[in-house]
């Protein structure tokens, strides 16, 4: 059993500094010095949480990975839903450093917008191929623009439909938005309005026809991103 406390708690939004710590700490009790490191990510580590509404993201980094590891945790998920806290990230280093090329995007979020309440901070050295980052965006980017046209043919002109479909479709493609900012060279903004102002004018993009949630509009917009994709 490790007796290292927690660390960078007051970094969090205060809303979610005691039950994550709460939640931390019964992870640490069960399961002792497999754990090697705990992170919060995603917006409760950055400046987009918004209370009562926001997940909080966490990974935790274990030695040893396997059922026993998952069934002695379990009944700790229960409790954190009532704080907005989402079933933990269960990952081993290796498993990490073997699947950069298979999840380049979700684990450049993860490095770039994370708090280290555990442990040393695992993520912040890793090396992501920027070549696996920008295939996986072109993939989204143009997977999302077949599911869209194949989702108006289903749907037909149904606006309160058409808008949902497009409204989870935007949500989907933040984290992609951002790694194709980082693409041409640039830091994204950390609050979301500025990163899409800072998308719009990198790609030529119109940023209201981007996010007012319009299926035809949005659409366009993912066609002149699609174009983008094949010369960045």
């Amino acid at each position: 059993m490790t007796s290292r406390p927690l660390s960078n708690i007051q970094e969090l939004p205060v809303s979610i500094q005691a039950p994550v710590s709460q939640f931390a700490l019964k992870l640490l009790e069960n399961l002792g010095d497999n754990i090697k490191a705990i992170f919060v990510y995603g917006s409760g580590a950055g400046v987009n949480y918004k209370p009562g509404v926001s997940n909080v993201n966490i990974a935790v980094i274990v030695a040893k990975l396997d059922f026993e590891v998952l069934k002695q945790v379990s009944f700790l998920v229960k409790g954190g839903r009532r704080h907005k806290i989402a079933p933990p990230l269960f990952l081993t280093k290796e498993y990490v450093l073997n699947s950069l090329d298979v999840f380049p995007i979700e684990f450049s979020e993860i490095k770039a917008q994370h708090k280290t309440i555990f442990g040393e901070d695992f993520f912040a050295g890793l090396d992501i191929p920027l070549k696996d980052v920008r295939l996986l965006c072109e993939q989204q980017i143009k997977g999302k623009l077949l599911h869209l046209r194949q989702a108006y043919l289903d749907i037909g002109a149904n606006p309160y439909m058409l808008k949902n479909f497009v409204s989870r479709t935007f949500s989907d493609l933040i984290p992609v938005f951002r790694q194709l900012i980082h693409l041409k060279g640039q830091v994204p903004c950390e609050k979301k309005e500025e990163m899409l102002c800072q998308l719009a004018k990198i790609f030529s993009l119109d940023q209201q026809a981007l996010t007012e949630h319009h299926f035809q509009n949005f659409l366009n917009q993912l066609e002149v991103l699609a174009r983008h994709m094949d010369s960045l």
